[in-house]
């Protein structure tokens, strides 16, 4: 494994196994990645709230940001996925909600 990149999910999970713990739960994770992928100043507008079948539902807190996150959304998606793998994220579902 050494020289090739892996996921951080995995990591935490073999970490937290050997320490007697379960796996990294998808929300526990999903802030952290969400943080990395949109960058600070997006992450006082907008929050993961859940991830039903593969979409990632976010609420933000006023139509210029949920406009801004669309433009972005490809990019964005493309970050989570760098970070979760291809599996828990397939889409992401912006929506103006309270954060």
């Amino acid at each position: 494994m050494k020289g090739r990149p892996v996921v951080i999910k995995d990591v935490l999970d073999v970490i937290l196994k050997d320490m007697g713990g379960g796996k990294v739960s998808q929300a526990g994770m999903l802030g952290a990645v969400w943080a990395q992928a949109v960058g600070d100043a997006a992450v006082k507008h907008a929050k993961p709230i859940d991830i039903k079948e593969g979409i990632l539902v976010v609420h933000v807190d006023s139509s210029s940001w949920l406009h801004k996150l669309t433009m972005e959304k490809a990019g964005i998606l493309a970050r989570i996925k760098n970070e979760l793998g291809e599996g828990p994220v397939k889409d992401i579902k912006l929506r103006i909600g309270e954060i």
